[in-house]
């Protein structure tokens, strides 16, 4: 699969028609009639991932067109940000406050503060429903 990434629809086209023939792609931006049009001219895929919110916001007519020509539309779950390990090191200090892990850890305290409360809700999530 072949991924096209881009901030706008015209830097999209431009990687689309610089692209040969591909079975799968992976767009991050909505399908429209601009779009789909170049994706058949110039790749011809069989199957089109977007992220969901993207699949929502996407023609539904150009979405039945590219089905009854026999191009599959998948929407997925789009993997988005920076991958980080600070959950993994937050967790292992719940028992203290959050500026005390800023000042042990060297991470900014909102970033410590989102963390921990994100993990604290969680954690109590689990519990909660376990005694049920």
């Amino acid at each position: 699969m072949i991924e096209i990434r881009g901030k706008n629809k015209e830097e999209i086209l431009k990687k689309i028609e610089s692209l040969g023939e591909h079975e799968e792609i992976y767009i991050n931006k909505e399908l429209d009639r601009d779009i789909a049009i170049a994706l058949l001219e110039n790749v011809e895929p069989s199957k089109i991932y977007i992220p969901i919110s993207k699949y929502k916001r996407s023609s539904k007519k150009i979405l039945k067109a590219l089905e009854k020509i026999g191009v599959e539309v998948i929407p997925i779950k789009a993997k988005v940000g920076k991958p980080t390990n600070i959950d993994k090191i937050i967790k292992k200090y719940l028992d203290k406050k959050p500026k005390e892990i800023a000042e042990l850890t060297g991470i900014n305290l909102k970033t410590v503060e989102y963390h921990y409360y994100k993990l604290k809700k969680r954690e109590k999530g689990c519990i909660s429903s376990s005694q049920v």
